[in-house]
């Protein structure tokens, strides 16, 4: 470590400040080289390049020990700080890679949000219960500036986005609409509805610019005179909460039902069947984090468990 300093001061490496650090926890150059897995001589090599370029002493040898300098004992603090921060970084970057830290920030379209989504939020925080989750039911048109945005990691929806909207889309299940029949209805003794069956009988019906409302739609005018919803609304569960009352009966999502709710009404495929795509998005630009990828794969589990299949 002796010989001629340079005339000006440059900034150290990385490298070279863990050196530094090294010695100054260890005191010594062997037991510095041994914390880094590399020679003594390298270590000494290191050492004294951080001097030249720093155009003072860190270590005074004294009776063949090392002795920091008041420069050295100075810049300990900050390199402590330094060194601090990386364990944290590292600690995070183990945390996300096992899935024990992060937030997973997902919206859905409110049909999900009765048993599909709440259901997957239960299984995942029974694997990852210090993961923080949001979640916001959405209608489609809400929902894709959301992910535009980067207000959420990723959504479901029962239908794909436009060609153009910079939105990644897979297909991870099918689902199908059916008819939900209060107890005691009419029509709640049918193994199945066509659609001249609701005729007669008090339909709640979905706005004809919601995805439901257009896929219903193709159902509704299947028999020999359309059918026309007396009442309308935007998603499942202002549906579901009708049909509880016994108001009337609807099409609902079959992933927004759950035979716990087979209590107040059953559900009836219709004849066509109505299946349907369900999607998971994100925005082009932003890539599923980790703990994402394991919310999908606890989605994606639950959903081919489920087998959400129209029973022909």
């Amino acid at each position: 470590m002796a010989g001629p300093l340079p005339s000006a001061p440059g900034a150290l490496t990385l490298r070279q400040i863990e050196v530094f650090h090294a010695v100054m926890l260890t005191g010594s150059l062997s037991e510095a080289g041994r914390m880094l897995s590399v020679t003594q001589p390298a270590v000494s090599r290191l050492l004294a390049s951080a001097e030249n370029r720093l155009r003072y002493r860190l270590f005074e040898r004294v009776k063949g020990r090392l002795h920091p300098t008041p420069e050295a004992r100075r810049l300990f603090a900050e390199a402590e700080e330094i060194f601090g921060r990386v364990n944290r970084f590292n600690a995070l970057a183990g945390a996300l890679g096992a899935g024990s830290a992060g937030t997973v920030s997902l919206v859905s379209s409110p049909s999900f949000s009765e048993w599909l989504v709440p259901h997957a939020i239960r299984k995942f925080r029974e694997r990852h219960p210090d993961t923080p989750i949001r979640y916001r039911p959405l209608a489609f048109d809400t929902l894709l500036p959301h992910l535009l945005l980067g207000q959420a990691d990723f959504g479901i929806a029962s239908m794909p986005p436009p060609a153009n909207a910079n939105i990644v889309s897979e297909e991870i299940g099918q689902g199908w609409l059916g008819c939900a029949v209060p107890r005691g209805h009419p029509l709640a003794v049918r193994n199945r509805l066509r659609a001249e069956d609701l005729q007669g009988h008090l339909l709640i019906g979905y706005g004809a610019d919601t995805p439901f409302g257009r896929l219903a739609s193709r159902f509704l005018n299947s028999g020999p005179a359309p059918v026309q919803p007396q009442i309308e609304i935007r998603s499942t569960p202002e549906a579901l909460a009708l049909v509880r009352q016994g108001v009337g009966v609807a099409l609902i999502e079959s992933f927004g039902y759950h035979p716990s709710f087979g209590r107040d009404f059953v559900l009836l495929p219709t004849d066509p069947p109505l299946s349907h795509a369900i999607h998971l998005l994100h925005a082009a630009s932003s890539p599923l984090s980790s703990t994402a990828k394991r919310f999908a794969s606890v989605l994606k589990a639950l959903i081919k468990q489920a087998q959400k299949i129209p029973p022909y």
